[in-house]
């Protein structure tokens, strides 16, 4: 039999699909490359770093225990361990699923080259969706909205469907997802993985090398093998699927998880495959005496198959141009306490404290907290992406940058979403309990002491509102704005004017 070369990247860590699923024991080497040059880059939360080096490590050793010859490689970048292993396996094919970041790819066949070898490359089979499948359904449309491809995907897969009609007779159910709990409401745990050998001995290292990086680094306790991943999942599908629907949306102090999954880390490592997860969770959903609601099932899915799967193809078909976009003409520096949580505005102080400590916080968190407040402030949306890469465990360009450049900053221009997602703080007011405890009146709009997020979102319409009228979702807003008494606009775009000054002078 030929000798097999496989190089699998830290975001493919399976032999369940791709070319290693294929390797023989014996006759398969296995290059992983644990680069250094990816940890300098940014600012990487410690979390992510052990993360992603100790589950990398681990499935390292799981290949080594089950005959596979594993070279593990830690050189200054990726080009640099392709042509160390050529050096080792001179002439070579090296098999590689397709890269998920864009122009990974070619930097990778191009090192081949230049060391003597060649990269051979074949489909990623960690999505659900094909590139075929989603450039089929995009061809000739004029806008790319999620809502449709995910209606799309559905009915092709048969996943909550009654005949060619969705389940219950509604595709989203969105919107019974936005209840808040009572206060004292009574969460799940969450499990626990405590750090092994390997893992300690990476969490030494990572404080070690990168002490100035942002984030904790103790109390470790993400997955960082298939069997801890398959752990995870089993505990949400039991203890948390059944109400993760109502409370989706909301955010709660002193909680961290809710009802959330988790499961993005696992999934963009390569832990557990999307297919699986949806599987598993659509059949607990069947057994009615697991008591999972339509909502709960249908608002999961919807995240797997719906938007991370659209988010990706967005990036596939979007790069380089989306990285880079800033349609808003936003230019303000990334405020500080992005990094150092250090505001009064409780909402903030807490998302960052949250991700500081834990590396993860839920999407309306992301979304209508720390996205919006740089959004309506006007800050640089390069900044808040690199921001978003370096400071979440589960953070890969291929998710973060349409989230965050699309959606979140609207920096694209509305190329898969039809209206920034800004508001003041009473949409925070509503979601959550943040605001009873903060400095700042929610309730007001141009005093002195008024929630900055009131000012700001007002002086974002006045701003754009050119813009505004001709969207057909943000146009009835821009028009309230331009009803309302010019004495009363001028004190909340003073207010919003002050709010900006403090901000540039780290005062907010």
């Amino acid at each position: 039999m030929k000798p097999k070369h496989v190089l699998v990247l830290p975001d493919q860590l399976t032999d369940q699909v791709g070319p290693l699923s294929s390797g023989e024991p014996g006759f398969t080497s296995v290059l992983m490359i644990e680069s250094r040059a990816f940890a300098d880059a940014l600012s990487h939360h410690k979390k992510k770093l052990a993360l992603v080096f100790s589950a990398m490590r681990h499935f390292a050793a799981s290949l080594r225990e089950n005959g596979f010859d594993v070279i593990y490689l830690q050189p200054v970048d990726f080009p640099q361990g392709i042509s160390e292993y050529l050096s080792i396996h001179p002439g070579v094919t090296i098999d590689l699923m397709e890269p998920s970041d864009w122009g990974m790819r070619g930097q990778l066949v191009d090192a081949a080259e230049r060391a003597g070898g060649e990269i051979r490359v074949a489909p990623n089979e960690l999505w659900l969706t094909t590139n075929e499948e989603f450039d089929d359904w995009a061809t000739d449309r004029k806008t790319l909205r999620l809502e449709y491809f995910y209606r799309a995907m559905r009915a092709s897969r048969g996943w909550l469907m009654d005949g060619d009609k969705p389940s219950g007779g509604k595709w989203n159910y969105d919107a019974d997802n936005r209840q808040v709990p009572n206060a004292g409401h009574r969460f799940p745990p969450v499990p626990r993985f405590e750090p092994d050998e390997t893992t300690q001995a990476v969490l030494r290292e990572v404080n070690d090398s990168w002490p100035g990086h942002f984030g904790d680094i103790d109390d470790f306790d993400w997955p960082v093998t298939r069997t801890q991943a398959l752990d995870a999942l089993e505990n949400f599908l039991e203890y948390r699927l059944p109400m993760f629907g109502p409370y989706e949306d909301a955010m709660v102090d002193g909680e961290d998880v809710l009802y959330h999954s988790l499961l993005s880390v696992s999934l963009n490592l390569g832990l557990l495959h999307p297919l699986e997860v949806c599987e598993q969770a659509l059949k607990r959903a069947e057994d009615p005496t697991n008591e999972i609601g339509l909502a709960s099932i249908e608002g999961f899915v919807r995240q797997i198959l719906g938007w991370r799967e659209f988010v990706r193809h967005v990036y596939r078909t979007g790069m380089p141009g989306l990285r880079q976009s800033n349609g808003l003409e936003a230019q303000r520096p990334l405020p500080g306490f992005y990094w150092s949580g250090d505001t009064p505005m409780r909402c903030l102080n807490k998302c960052v404290e949250q991700v500081s400590r834990s590396g993860h916080a839920h999407h309306i968190q992301r979304l209508m907290v720390l996205g919006n407040f740089a959004l309506i402030a006007g800050v640089d949306p390069v900044e808040l992406n690199d921001w978003f890469l370096a400071t979440f465990v589960d953070a890969l360009e291929w998710v973060v940058t349409p989230n965050v450049m699309g959606m979140s900053q609207f920096s694209d221009l509305g190329s898969f979403t039809s209206k920034p997602y800004a508001a003041s703080g009473k949409y925070i007011d509503r979601m959550s309990d943040y605001c009873s405890s903060c400095v700042y009146d929610v309730k007001s709009v141009s005093s002195e002491n008024s929630c900055p997020f009131n000012s700001l979102y007002w002086s974002f319409i006045d701003r754009h509102q050119e813009r505004w009228t001709t969207n057909h979702r943000m146009a009835m807003i821009t028009g309230v704005w331009a009803k309302r008494d010019m004495k009363v606009k001028s004190q909340i775009l003073e207010r919003a004017d002050d709010v900006l000054s403090r901000l540039s002078q780290g005062m907010l």
